[in-house]
């Protein structure tokens, strides 16, 4: 079982000020006004950014009259780059309170607040109505969730008839050894990563149809060794910005992806589905 509190722990979540800090780098204080595009570089927290909410976009046909959840929204990102791209209407919905109080101020600043609503609750447990929505996404966020099975067929009901799902995560390619399992569960924190196979079964089994799988990890093992190298070699320019305990932190995440992908534990996947 995993909590909010667990979640916080987790590396890539602490030091949270590091957005207002790039947005001071651009000469914009805390409360100020933002145009929505300033925060493309700072709010995405998944593997190439923009481009990839814009791909989850096209494969939804997703446009000003669709109504969008994300689950797992974060700071809300792609919430916020769907609401202003495409004009559509996005539910945020994200477990942790600080980063849906930071999406909340940065949407509100963003001048979003009309497309963009921010819930905070449980993916597993908040009352959504019957066929509310047209599409949902979620982009590394699943594997957080302790029961994939129940919110898939929470999602199946969410959305309405032909509605479709759009899913990109971590999955498992083969055993883990007992160290990387445990950094799995402690770094990471992915209480369900299993195999792409059996993910797919989960939402077929939750009533989707049209279930198609498509293996990431060619891409987003070198996506993560370079965006370990990366980091390393910003290392002291981050860290008079925010600190060493801050940079340490997300180093330590970044090298232990790194190292799952490089021993052929750990793969990328995109699910698409429709209800």
């Amino acid at each position: 079982m995993i909590d909010d509190a667990d979640l916080g722990r987790m590396p890539l979540y602490t030091s949270l000020d590091r957005i207002e800090g790039g947005l001071a780098n651009l000469g914009i204080g805390p409360g100020d006004p933002i145009r929505p595009e300033q925060l493309f570089s700072l709010d995405q927290w998944h593997y190439h950014g923009t481009d990839a909410v814009a791909a989850a976009a096209r494969a939804l046909g997703l446009g000003p009259s669709s109504r969008v959840l994300d689950v797992g929204a974060g700071v809300g990102g792609p919430a916020r780059y769907l609401a202003h791209t495409f004009g559509c209407h996005v539910t945020a919905l994200e477990l942790q309170p600080a980063l849906h109080e930071i999406g909340v101020d940065l949407t509100r600043r963003s001048g979003l607040s009309d497309c963009v609503t921010h819930v905070c609750a449980d993916a597993l447990s908040h009352p959504l109505p019957s066929g509310s929505f047209d599409a949902v996404v979620s982009l590394l966020a699943v594997l957080h969730i302790p029961d994939r099975p129940r919110l898939f067929s929470r999602l199946a009901r969410v959305l309405r008839a032909g509605g479709r799902c759009y899913l990109e995560d971590l999955c498992q390619r083969a055993p883990l050894a007992p160290r990387d399992l445990d950094d799995l569960r402690t770094v990471v924190c992915g209480v369900t990563v299993t195999s792409s196979a059996d993910y797919a079964a989960d939402l077929a089994a939750s009533g989707f149809t049209n279930v198609v799988s498509t293996d990431l990890t060619d891409d987003w093992a070198p996506y993560a060794a370079e965006r370990l190298a990366r980091w390393r070699q910003n290392h002291a320019a981050y860290a008079r910005v925010h600190g060493e305990e801050a940079y340490a932190a997300q180093a330590r995440f970044y090298a232990v992806i790194a190292r799952l992908y490089d021993s052929g534990s750990l793969g990328g996947v995109r699910l698409t589905a429709r209800a």
